[in-house]
């Protein structure tokens, strides 16, 4: 009898093994098969650092039992050694300093969602707006890049937001774009680049999508003038997946500005499929436009997708990720669901020098900011 269990539990086992490992390949495998045809592929990539660590639990497992079932899951780490790069940092002794070295660009990446103004209502009024910009202040950033930055049209209900980054913290030169705007004009938001060195040259385009989804993100680019050294900074804010209660409440607000945006999204695998080709094509139109640009790209951008993914993979192309170059962990950039999501992102061209990334989690946003300092070191 003990041996008909032992039998069954090694059975058992060695199922889990090959299930489990299966799964993780096809999590690694999302940066190269289509989500818009496959789109439960990248559904895995979401859970890549649980796969992970089963992975890891498992190749234990069987040496702790001198099993040779082991090779399995090692070898299945080997293999998925680049997306395990792209997801985890590791660089625990890179100083990490607010001071700021002497020629170098301190770039910040930050959802701010809308200064939590549309928060504030449940908390007597009171929103995060004030401290946001005190510590965008404190950290002081030549070149911000920000999504769901908020504009207000009625001065009387809520503050203007663009005077204030102009006037007081002195960024000069910028370029806001709007994608989104109440029925009444109340306020506005979209996506804004602000810089403390002069800009030269913008463009902004709307993303296209089917009529069934009708795309309301935009990216926007400009050329930025750093001590005669051009560079041309991009930010975007792609398709959300529509998961979370927030982004719930989002949903309704962008109804208000086209009804049909998201009629077809019914239920929750059906938005998951949705925004997963939307963004597809929206990470494919990013990546011809940076391979057009005559300058050295810095790309910064709340992805709405993980490190794993086609989107991400698409993207990043040989630029490089600020935090797997000079961070440690996961990265973690947004405060729902789950504590491994990454999906605001700096990347930068080969060009530049990365000398630190900060990953700090001020709690005013539902997004956490990047910050990263780096060197233009061969502009042409």
């Amino acid at each position: 009898m003990p041996s008909i269990f032992r039998s069954l539990t090694k059975r058992f086992f060695i199922i889990l093994t090959i299930v489990v490992t299966a799964l993780f390949l096809l999590a690694c495998g999302s940066w190269y098969i289509e989500p818009a045809k496959y789109w439960y592929v990248a559904l895995l990539g979401v859970g890549f650092a649980f796969l992970f660590s089963a992975m890891l639990a498992i190749t234990l497992f069987w040496l702790a039992f001198r099993s040779r079932w082991f090779l399995l899951p090692v070898g299945a780490l080997v293999i998925g050694w680049k997306p395990i790069n792209s997801f985890f940092a590791f660089h625990p002794f890179v100083s990490r300093t607010v001071a700021k070295d002497i020629g170098s660009i301190r770039i910040m990446q930050w959802n701010v969602a809308r200064f939590d103004e549309m928060s504030a209502k449940p908390r007597s009024g009171k929103s995060k707006r004030k401290k946001i910009l005190e510590y965008i202040r404190k950290q002081n950033p030549d070149i911000i890049c920000m999504q769901e930055f908020l504009e207000s049209n009625n001065l009387k209900l809520l503050d203007a937001n663009i005077p204030y980054f102009r006037d007081t913290l002195g960024y000069k030169y910028f370029l806001y774009a709007m994608d989104h705007r109440r029925p009444d004009t109340v306020y506005e938001h979209g996506i804004a680049i602000f810089s403390k060195y002069p800009i030269r040259h913008t463009q902004r385009r709307k993303f296209g999508g089917p009529k069934s989804m009708k795309a309301n993100e935009s990216f926007i680019y400009t050329d930025i003038n750093v001590n005669g050294k051009t560079l041309r900074v991009f930010t975007t804010h792609l398709q959300s997946l529509l998961f979370t209660n927030a982004e719930f409440r989002r949903i309704e607000e962008i109804r208000q500005v086209d009804d049909s945006t998201f009629e077809k999204s019914k239920d929750i695998f059906r938005k998951f499929r949705n925004a997963y080709e939307q963004r597809m094509q929206q990470a494919a139109t990013l990546r011809k436009q940076m391979d057009e640009s005559p300058y050295p790209v810095v790309m910064c951008g709340d992805f709405n997708d993980v490190p794993n993914s086609y989107a991400y993979h698409t993207i990043k192309g040989d630029l490089t990720d600020v935090f797997t170059n000079k961070g440690f962990g996961v990265g973690r950039t947004f405060s729902y669901l789950s504590p491994t999501l990454r999906i605001d992102y700096i990347m930068v061209d080969k060009r530049f020098r990365v000398l630190q990334c900060m990953n700090p989690h001020p709690r005013l946003s539902d997004h956490f900011p990047v910050i990263a300092d780096v060197v233009l070191e061969k502009p042409e």
